[in-house]
């Protein structure tokens, strides 16, 4: 921390990252502590990983704190002698004894099902909100239990575990050292590179076609990354798996398999080339729209290059076939020796562990129980988000009587929300541990705000784990948090020990214990002191502590040895502009945690979902798919409501490519009726060439329209329409029950 002198006010400077995506940039600021004020939001210069480089979403965090509408103390809901509902200001102690007594009684009456639970996509954001997320859900202990991330990346999640055993285990592309990147599904210039995190992807890959390298988006969109790329493919929505077992097949056909150093323990091949023959170039071409002679020449390509990788990301999830697209991908890139080599697709050592083998096989968490109305099976403990309105509304004997949402919007986020919105509001009871009076936080009965970043502590966990470089990096409180404010951890553990009767400091104290005989468990670590632990990391308290032990026993860690050189949390503190570990290493098959550590290139799990894929190859195409997209200034819903993003012209508008709309008689700048089988909305058009002819596409996170919220900027100038009411939520990626919102048939009209 600095201290310079301007106008007679003491300024500091900090040091800290960006919490708001996943590239993590190094930020500078400049705070009056006095005022709590951020004076200035700029990129570090001395960050090795951005060096200066921040986007639009660098100031979101300051936006949040500033936002006047903000939630900031707990709020009732009550009800007027006229039915009129109101919020009601609490003091903390009655808002959770009242919430504890209500979902303690629920639970008491109808079992720990009666209660269901929605997490969202802000939560992997904040190190203190995921370490003690085990914990709530384990003794939450509900079959109900609905994520963000099976609208997401839970495909990846699924793929990950069938392959390598570990569902966060992702392999990144090694751009820094890749002579050829391809690109499919992914706008990383947008999104600065979703499960691939890494500072200013645009710079990144100029600076790969700088060295004489060659860079390809497919895609069914001319996207912003596509711009800046040597060359850009079309592909119809949701139809890359056939592209892929296509590139497969011409690689076994070419024989043109490489498994290098993975052939010692990859099992598979001869079953993947069974199942990739009925898929050649020819055959998938009227159904990808990728001409044969054009996937030929690209797999030609990226065969001759030095260092090619190939990458997929949330197009290819949230589409029909997310799971097997996704397993596709990393399967290119094993069968071309372009897996855990430098240049191609890598694994991260991240300094916390989560990475690392634990010396067991790691257990398929897949269908263990269903859900009630269609009987969809749970994944990584969790349901599809799609059914959650079904779910809500199911009236059996052991239905859902009480909701929690932790710092989510599945109103405007899931498929068939506003049925989500309707059930809610039939349920004995809800509360939503959120910031906002939003189209979700609205229908509850009790909402709890936590503070936010600029309150608390933060440590890049979840990002750092599937970054293109290691590394650490820790950021500083800004200002502390109002004495009458809680952080989301402190909520949780107050709501379990009122739920469960134990007492917060019991949990913590559980948390602590837990974390520790884990460790223990770990080969390699069983030699460890359970009080030794506790002394060396006493001078740090909660999340930090337990953040201390992790780095200590973390593969960088000095392993609780003061006389061995390794990292703790301290020397974390005290690299204020973060701390280099690296590029990224070979590291299979030691992190493997399949049987006997061995690459499973086929699973029963795929197998069991070709026959769906060989139907669809037969099918006609619709005339229209739909398709979402992402802008630097949006991040889903949750920056909608900041004066400064939601200025501008209307990004809320339906692409349509200029010779569909004529024949449609629609006009540029006009009004469109879109429809599905599911519903219709009016939305503004603009005309795009750089989208196929037959694809339209509209952005997620819109449809800022209830009355009752308190999102003043968003209801005004940043409405738009949702994508969701138009998106169904029957079909499903099936393997992994993700949401299909990309490829969702629709028809357009012009508008009365």
């Amino acid at each position: 921390m600095n201290s310079d002198t301007a106008d007679n006010k003491a300024i500091e400077t900090l040091y800290r990252s960006c919490p708001t995506c996943e590239a993590s940039c190094g930020l500078t600021l400049k705070i009056d502590r006095q005022k709590r004020q951020i004076l200035s939001v700029k990129g570090d210069p001395e960050d090795h990983r951005s060096r200066g480089y921040v986007c639009a979403k660098s100031q979101a965090f300051r936006y949040v704190y500033e936002d006047c509408e903000r939630v900031t103390q707990p709020l009732k809901k009550v009800i007027a002698d006229n039915g009129e509902p109101s919020w009601q200001a609490v003091d903390w102690e009655t808002a959770l004894s009242e919430v504890g007594k209500r979902l303690a009684d629920i639970r008491s009456r109808h079992g720990k099902d009666a209660i269901a639970m929605y997490y969202g996509n802000p939560n992997g954001h904040n190190f203190h909100t995921m370490i003690y997320t085990e914990l709530f859900i384990s003794l939450l202990d509900t079959e109900r239990f609905f994520s963000a991330g099976s609208v997401d990346q839970q495909p990846k999640n699924l793929s990950s575990d069938l392959l390598y055993g570990n569902p966060w285990l992702f392999s990144v592309p090694d751009l820094s050292r890749s002579d050829f990147f391809v690109c499919m599904g992914a706008n990383p210039v947008v999104s600065q590179g979703s499960l691939l995190g890494g500072p200013d992807a645009k710079g990144r890959i100029e600076a790969l076609m700088q060295r004489g390298g060659h860079a390809v988006v497919i895609d069914p969109r001319k996207t912003e990354t596509a711009d800046c790329c040597s060359e850009h493919i079309f592909i119809r929505p949701g139809t890359d798996a056939f592209l892929l077992f296509a590139w497969i097949n011409e690689l076994f056909a070419s024989d043109n398999i490489h498994l290098g150093h993975l052939a010692a323990f990859t099992d598979g091949i001869d079953k993947l080339r069974e199942m990739s023959l009925p898929y050649t170039a020819e055959a998938v071409a009227s159904t990808t729209g990728v001409p044969a002679t054009r996937l030929r020449k690209l797999i030609g390509d990226f065969n001759s290059a030095s260092a090619p990788v190939l990458y997929g990301r949330i197009g290819l999830c949230t589409q029909e076939f997310g799971t097997l697209a996704s397993w596709l991908v990393d399967v290119v890139n094993i069968l071309s020796g372009r897996m855990d080599v430098p240049g191609g697709a890598m694994f991260n050592k991240a300094a916390t562990g989560q990475n690392e083998a634990t010396g067991e096989v790691g257990e398929l968490k897949h269908g263990r129980w269903k859900s009630r109305v269609r009987g969809l099976p749970e994944y990584m403990s969790m349901l599809a988000a799609s059914c959650m309105a079904e779910e809500l509304a199911y009236d059996g004997d052991d239905k859902v009587r009480a909701l929690i949402t932790v710092a989510g919007n599945p109103v405007l986020s899931v498929p068939n929300g506003k049925q989500i919105g309707s059930a809610a509001e039939s349920l004995e009871f809800m509360v939503a541990l959120d910031i906002y009076v939003n189209e979700t936080t609205v229908k509850a009965d009790y909402i709890l705000p936590s503070t936010v970043h600029v309150e608390h502590s933060n440590y890049d966990f979840l990002f750092s784990s599937f970054s293109q470089e290691n590394f650490a990096r820790y950021s500083p409180v800004v200002f502390p948090a109002a004495a009458k404010s809680k952080h989301q951890y402190e909520i949780f553990l107050e709501l379990l020990g009122r739920i469960n009767g134990m007492s917060a400091e019991d949990l913590n104290a559980m948390m602590l214990d837990g974390m520790i005989a884990h460790i223990k468990a770990t080969p390699g670590l069983g030699h460890l002191d359970a009080e030794d632990i506790k002394r060396k990391t006493a001078n740090f308290e909660n999340g930090e502590r337990l953040l201390d032990i992790l780095l200590r026993v973390g593969p960088y860690g000095n392993q609780f040895d003061d006389d061995r050189d390794g990292l703790n949390l301290q020397k974390v503190k005290d690299a204020k502009h973060g701390i280099d570990l690296g590029q990224l290493e070979p590291r299979l098959p030691g992190i493997l945690r399949t049987e006997g550590q061995r690459l499973r290139l086929v699973h029963d799990l795929l197998l069991q979902d070709m026959p769906r894929l060989e139907a669809a190859l037969e099918r006609p195409p619709d005339e229209f798919l739909l398709i979402g997209r992402r802008n630097i200034r949006d991040m889903n819903s949750w920056l909608h409501n900041i004066k400064q993003y939601a200025r501008g012209k209307n990004r809320c508008t339906l692409l349509i490519h200029p010779k569909d709309a004529q024949s449609l008689g629609i006009t540029d700048g006009g009004q469109a009726l879109l429809q599905s089988q599911k519903g219709k909305e009016q939305v503004e058009v603009s005309f795009d060439a750089n989208i196929m002819p037959g694809v339209v596409s509209l952005p997620h996170g819109f449809g800022h329209h209830d009355p009752a919220t308190k999102l003043s900027i968003a209801s005004s100038d940043c409405a738009g329409v949702c994508a969701n009411d138009i998106v169904d939520e029957g079909p499903l990626d099936v393997p992994s029950g993700t949401s299909v919102v990309n490829g969702v048939p629709v028809t357009i009209t012009a508008a009365n």
